[in-house]
C-alpha cells in the first residue's frame, strides 16, 4: 500500500485541507469529518513511487503537497498539483493502475484513503463527480429529409382521441416544451398498434428501426424489464420510448405485454422518429416563417435584413390575452421596461394633460408602443390597456434586450438609420477587404500555402496512426520530397453509403473548403480512390485536449482561459463565413507542438442562411434548442463553449447524468452549480453562455464575440499575443520532430474492410 512508501505525519489540520480540495467542495462539513477521520498523511521524498501501473487499486489519493509525475510506459505524461486526486479508478473498475505516480518535487505530502473507506463514503457519493476518463464521448446526427414524408400516410385520428393523447404526453421530456397546438401537430402522426400477450413490443439491445419508436398506452399492461427482472410497469395512459424520437441508441429494457386480449385489444399509439422529427421540423419552420413575415410589415422593422429579422423573431416573447378587456398593459407615470408590438388585436392608449382633460386613441396589429422610455428612460408617457374581449397577442421584449439585439431599429428610432447602416455596412466591408488581404497573402484556397506543391495520395508516406474514426483511420504522413508533415482522414465509401451519409460528407468537405483559420485545423487538399475519399489535414502533434483534460483531471482557470480564447476566435471566424461547427469537446480539439490550440472534425459543420434542424451533437454538450427540436443557429456553438469551460475547471459538465435522457432533462432545466472554488468571474462568464434562449447567449447578443473578449474574466488577458503566436501556451507536450506521434496512444488497426461500392452510389464527384 501506498502508506508503507511513505512517512505518516501527525497532527495535520485534514479538515482546513480538505476544504480546499476541488473533488471534495460538494461534501457537507459533516461528511468532511468523517472522512478526515479515516484519512492518513503520508509524505514521500522526490523521486519516490506513490504508486505503480500494474498494482492492485487498493487505496485513493489526494495531493496537498508537492508536484507529482503521472506516467505511463516510462513517459511523463502529466503532472499533479495540490488538490490534485489519483487511484480513483482503479477502485471504481477493481482494475489494476493504469499509470505511475512518482514525486516531483523534495517533500510531496498527500492524504490516502483506503479502499474500505472509498466505498463507504465517496463511490456512491453522488455530490462528487469523478471524470470519466475511458472511452471518449460519442456525437450523433439524426437527419431528416422532409422529401421523405408522406402525409397521405397519417392516421385518422379524432379530436377526442387526441385530446386524450395529449394528457398522456403533457409532462413527456420533448413534448412538454411545444405549444398545445405543435404537440397536435405531431399526435397526428400517431398510429394504432394491437399487442398480444407475449409480445415484446421493445426488446433489450435493439437498434437501429426497432429503436425508433415512441409508445402511449391505450389498454392493457406492460412491464419492463432489465436483464429479466422486472423494475417497472405501465398501464393506460403510461408512454415509454422518448430517447428513440431523438437519435439511435440501444434499447435500456425489454417491455412486454402481459395481458391477455378479453373482450378488448391491448392497444398502443405509436410514431416513429422520423415522423416525430417531421412534424415538429414542418412545425418549427411554419411558425417561424409565419413570425418573420408578419415582423417584415411592420414599419419599426421593415429596415432589418433577413437574418436580423430571424433573430429578433426568436427574441421576442408572446402574450397572449383573452377574454381580458380593460386589462392594463402599463400605465402613464411607470418605468418603462418593456417595448411591445401588436401581433394581433387592438389595444387603448390614453394620456392626461395638465387641465385633466385626456388624449385617447387605438393602436392596431402591426403597431408598436413603449419604445419612448426605453430610449430616452422617461417614464411611460401614457396607459396601455386592452381594448376588447377579443384576443390580443403582443410581442414584448425587455429593455436591456432592445438594446442589445436591434442596433439598427434603436438608430431608426432617433431618425439616424441610415447614417448607421452606412458606417455599419462600410466596417464590414473593410473588416472583410483586411481579412481576404491577410488570407490571400499566407495561403490559398482551402487553407494551401502558395506555390506549394502538395504530393500525390500515392507519393505520401505514412508514419503512424493518430487516430481512429466512425468511418476509417487519421494517419500521421509525410512528403518524401519537402519533409512537410500533414494528417490523412481516410474515410471508407461503404459505410458512407450504408448509413446514407453522402450529404454529410460533401458538405464536410465544402465547408473546409471555405475556411482557413489559425485557430483551426485546416484542409489542404481531398483525395479519392475506389474504396475511400481521404482528407489532407494540418498535422497537430501536441496531442489532443481530451487526453490531456483526463490525466490532469481538471486545469486552471488561466489554462481554461486560454483555451477557451482559441475556441472563441474560431467560432467567430466560422460565424463570420456562417458556418457553424456544432461538435464542440475535448475530444475535437487538438494542440500543436508550441501547445496552440486548434479545432478539428468538421463533420457537424454547416452553412446556415437562418435556422436549421438536424438534431446532432454530443449529448453532454447539447443545447435546450437542439434537444426540443426547435431549430438551431450559432447560439447553439456559444452553449458549447461554456460548457466546454465548465468541463475544463470542473473534469465533468455541469448537466451530466448516468443516462442521456437525464441529461436532456438537466440541460431543459438549465440549472447549473457550481463547484464551490469557481471563480464568480467564471461563473458569471458561464452562465452568460448557457443562457436557455440562444439570443440571450454572450457572443449572440450585439458586440458578438467582443461580449466574451471584453468580460471579466478575460481582464488583462493579452488577446494580441494569442492572435500572433507570441503568448506562452501553458502546456507544451514534447514534440521531437514533425514525424513524432509519441504524444498520441499507440495502436494497432486493421483497416483493410474497406469494401467496393456499387458506381451508383459513389460521391466522390466534390473530391
Amino acid at each position: 500500500m501506498a502508506s508503507d512508501k511513505g512517512k505518516k505525519k501527525g497532527n495535520v489540520d485534514l479538515l482546513a485541507v480538505l476544504e480546499q480540495v476541488p473533488l471534495l467542495s460538494t461534501l457537507t462539513s459533516e461528511d468532511r469529518k468523517k472522512l478526515a477521520a479515516g484519512l492518513s498523511s503520508v509524505d514521500f521524498a522526490k523521486g519516490e513511487f506513490l504508486m505503480k501501473e500494474g498494482e492492485d487499486g487498493d487505496s485513493f489519493m489526494i495531493i496537498v503537497e508537492g508536484e507529482v509525475n503521472v506516467m505511463a510506459n516510462g513517459q511523463i505524461v502529466a503532472k499533479l498539483e495540490p488538490g490534485d486526486y489519483a487511484g480513483e479508478q482503479a477502485l471504481l473498475q477493481n482494475a489494476k493502475r493504469n499509470a505511475s505516480l512518482a514525486a516531483a518535487s523534495a517533500n510531496v505530502k498527500c492524504f490516502v484513503c483506503s479502499q474500505k473507506l472509498f466505498k463507504s463514503m465517496l463511490e456512491n457519493n453522488k455530490s462528487i463527480k469523478f471524470a470519466k476518463r475511458d472511452a471518449k464521448r460519442k456525437a450523433f446526427m439524426t437527419a431528416v429529409n422532409l422529401d421523405d414524408v408522406d402525409e397521405k400516410d397519417m392516421a385518422e385520428v379524432d379530436d377526442e382521441q387526441i385530446e386524450w393523447l395529449l394528457q398522456c404526453v403533457e409532462e413527456n421530456l420533448l413534448f412538454r416544451q411545444l405549444t398545445i397546438s405543435q404537440r397536435k401537430e405531431v399526435l397526428q402522426f400517431m398510429k394504432p398498434k394491437v399487442v398480444k400477450k407475449g409480445e415484446k413490443v421493445i426488446k433489450q439491445g435493439d437498434v437501429g428501426d426497432k429503436a425508433s419508436t415512441f409508445y402511449v398506452v391505450e389498454s392493457g399492461d406492460y412491464d419492463v424489464q432489465v436483464d429479466g427482472v422486472k423494475v417497472f410497469s405501465y398501464a393506460k395512459g403510461g408512454a415509454f420510448g422518448e430517447l428513440a424520437l431523438m437519435h439511435n441508441m440501444p434499447r435500456a429494457a425489454t417491455i412486454e405485454c402481459v395481458t391477455a386480449s378479453g373482450a378488448a385489444e391491448n392497444k398502443l399509439w405509436e410514431i416513429t422518429r422520423q415522423k416525430f422529427r417531421y412534424a415538429l421540423t414542418k412545425s418549427h419552420r411554419n411558425r417561424h416563417k409565419q413570425g418573420v413575415d408578419f415582423l417584415k410589415t411592420v414599419d419599426l422593422f421593415k429596415p432589418l435584413l433577413s437574418a436580423e429579422l430571424s433573430h429578433l423573431n426568436d427574441a421576442l416573447e408572446a402574450e397572449t390575452y383573452r377574454n381580458k378587456k380593460g386589462t392594463v398593459i402599463f400605465k402613464e407615470g411607470e418605468e418603462g421596461n418593456k417595448f411591445y408590438v401588436i401581433k394581433k388585436g387592438t389595444v387603448r392608449w390614453a394620456k392626461g394633460k395638465g387641465d385633466g382633460a385626456a388624449q385617447k386613441g387605438q393602436l392596431q396589429q402591426g403597431q408598436y408602443f413603449g419604445e419612448r422610455a426605453l430610449r430616452t428612460k422617461e417614464k411611460r408617457a401614457a396607459t396601455i390597456s386592452l381594448d376588447t374581449n377579443k384576443e390580443v397577442i403582443l410581442l414584448s421584449m425587455t429593455g436591456r434586450n432592445f438594446e442589445e439585439l436591434l442596433g439598427p431599429v434603436l438608430n431608426m428610432v432617433d431618425e439616424q438609420i441610415q447614417q448607421y447602416r452606412r458606417v455599419d455596412q462600410e466596417r464590414i466591408k473593410k473588416k472583410k477587404k483586411h481579412r481576404k488581404k491577410k488570407e490571400s497573402t499566407s495561403t490559398g484556397v482551402g487553407g494551401v500555402k502558395k506555390d506549394v506543391k502538395l504530393p500525390g495520395l500515392k507519393e505520401l508516406k505514412t508514419i503512424g496512426v493518430l487516430g481512429k474514426g466512425g468511418f476509417g483511420l487519421v494517419t500521421l504522413v509525410q512528403d518524401p520530397k519537402t519533409k512537410a508533415s500533414y494528417a490523412l482522414k481516410a474515410i471508407k465509401k461503404h459505410q458512407v453509403v450504408e448509413l446514407e451519409l453522402q450529404k454529410h460528407i460533401i458538405s464536410e468537405k465544402l465547408v473546409m473548403d471555405q475556411l482557413t483559420n489559425q485557430f483551426l485545423v485546416n484542409l489542404h487538399c481531398t483525395y479519392k480512390d475506389a474504396l475511400r475519399v481521404y482528407f489532407l489535414l494540418d498535422v497537430c502533434l501536441g496531442g489532443e485536449l481530451f487526453t490531456i483534460l483526463r490525466s490532469r483531471r481538471y486545469f486552471n482557470e488561466p489554462t481554461a482561459r486560454f483555451y477557451a480564447a482559441s475556441v472563441c476566435e474560431g467560432f467567430d471566424y466560422m460565424h463570420s463565413h456562417d458556418i457553424i461547427y456544432r461538435d464542440l469537446k475535448p475530444e475535437n480539439l487538438v494542440l500543436d507542438s508550441k501547445g496552440y490550440l486548434k479545432i478539428a472534425d468538421f463533420g457537424f459543420a454547416k452553412k446556415i442562411s437562418d435556422k436549421t434542424y438536424t438534431l446532432c451533437g454530443t449529448p453532454d454538450y447539447l443545447c435546450p434548442e437542439i434537444v426540443t427540436g426547435q431549430g438551431h443557429g450559432k447560439g447553439c456553438d456559444w452553449w458549447t463553449l461554456g460548457i466546454l469551460i465548465y468541463e475544463m475547471l470542473a473534469s465533468f459538465p455541469p448537466f451530466v447524468a448516468d443516462e442521456p435522457i437525464e441529461t436532456y432533462r438537466k440541460i431543459i432545466r438549465g440549472r447549473i452549480r457550481f463547484p464551490r472554488y469557481f471563480s464568480q468571474e467564471v461563473r458569471d462568464l458561464i452562465r452568460g453562455l448557457l443562457h436557455n434562449k440562444p439570443t440571450r447567449r454572450l457572443g449572440v447578443l450585439k458586440g458578438g464575440a467582443d461580449n466574451i473578449r471584453k468580460h471579466v474574466w478575460y481582464k488583462n488577458f493579452e488577446y494580441a499575443k494569442l492572435l500572433n503566436g507570441s503568448m506562452p501556451a501553458p502546456i507544451i507536450n514534447k514534440v521531437k520532430s514533425n514525424t513524432d506521434f509519441s504524444n498520441f496512444q499507440q495502436i494497432e488497426i486493421d483497416d483493410t474492410d474497406a469494401l467496393p461500392i456499387d458506381p451508383k452510389d459513389d460521391f466522390d464527384d466534390v473530391f
